[in-house]
């Protein structure tokens, strides 16, 4: 069920207005956390190592359940809402260290793009780490690596360990793309993420009403969290 916000009142330049659901809030912090775990733990190894495997499923459990959201969930949520190619992307680069610049409710083209790669990236070193193993003790394997043959399990688990600084290098270029917007712009995205709210004059034009935005039920959200961790569970299951 989908309960809508309506725009039928013009709004004070200085409202907020609710425009990210609880989901992908905590999607992006949970996310956020579960990244730098996996990380940490997969630097120290040993004993850390299954740790390091936990939230890897928690991570691809999370992926998971943002695809589905993005077909199903709230209006800022969707991918039809934030995905508009690559040609909108590249003309949204003009307005990066501009003040003025388009209104977005939610992530704006170039944004959009963003996490799209990152999601898709996240879910490429999740994946191959179900596959990964250590080659020289063979004492740490992924769920999956016996069902692959030895060549694919050295491939992938060289993949794990190099696309590692490629997320690092996207990041970075997330975050250095909110720090342009928080001093330059003075839109505060990080605050936007926490609390769900926009200031109105950053998402419609001044004197324009509100959007008429749509936001799913916590219902739907949490099937969708279950389903995507039994998903998860039998791939893990898979592999014996």
């Amino acid at each position: 069920m989908l309960g809508v916000l309506k725009g039928s009142q013009m709004a004070a330049k200085n409202d907020k207005i609710l425009v990210w659901d609880v989901p992908v809030r905590l999607f992006h912090w949970t996310l956020v956390i579960l990244l730098c775990v996996s990380y940490f733990s997969g630097r120290a190894g040993g004993d850390w190592m299954n740790l390091h495997f936990w939230s890897g499923y928690a991570i691809l459990t999370l992926l998971i359940f943002r695809i589905a959201w993005g077909f199903v969930g709230s209006t800022t949520a969707r991918f039809s809402n934030f995905i508009r190619g690559p040609k909108a992307a590249l003309a949204h680069v003009g307005h990066l260290f501009s003040k003025a610049g388009p209104h977005d409710a939610g992530h704006n083209a170039l944004g959009g793009m963003m996490v799209l790669v990152m999601i898709f990236a996240v879910l490429a070193q999740a994946v191959a780490g179900l596959f990964a193993a250590d080659t020289d003790t063979g004492m740490v394997n992924g769920p999956l690596a016996n069902t692959v043959p030895d060549k694919w399990v050295d491939r992938l688990s060289a993949f794990h360990g190099y696309w590692v600084t490629v997320l690092i290098w996207l990041a970075a270029l997330h975050v250095l793309a909110v720090l342009v917007y928080l001093v330059w712009k003075r839109h505060n995205l990080i605050g936007a993420m926490l609390t769900g709210r926009k200031p109105v004059h950053q998402v419609v034009e001044p004197g324009a009403p509100a959007p008429r935005l749509s936001f799913a039920s916590a219902r739907l959200a949490a099937s969708l969290l279950i389903a995507s961790a039994a998903i998860v569970y039998f791939i893990v299951r898979a592999g014996g």
